[in-house]
């Protein structure tokens, strides 16, 4: 039984190739469930987010009703800021 080469060579070519395509294909499902993954935490970290703002838009609110509050909401940087660009009393000759 002789074996033709060029038989030979499209087998070998054949196994490549499919061995490639399982590759690429366990790749390609690796990086979908890490971008998944990432998805998932990008939507938690805005979640968070936005509930932190809510807090933050809720305890000014509640600075008006109770003003002994607005030091504690300034030490956090969410009072209200003092004014520096305000009118100059004297002008430098």
């Amino acid at each position: 039984m002789n074996r033709d080469p060029v038989t030979l060579i499209l087998s070998v070519l054949l196994l490549l190739g499919a061995s490639a395509t399982a590759g690429l294909c366990y790749w390609y499902l690796q990086c979908t469930r890490q971008e998944q993954q990432v998805q998932y935490e990008v939507a938690r970290i805005n979640q968070n987010r936005a509930a932190l703002q809510s807090f933050a838009a809720e305890s000014l609110g509640y600075s008006r009703k109770n003003p002994a509050i607005l030091p504690l909401l300034q030490n956090f940087g969410l009072g209200p800021r003092a004014e520096t660009n305000g009118p100059a009393s004297a002008q430098k000759k």
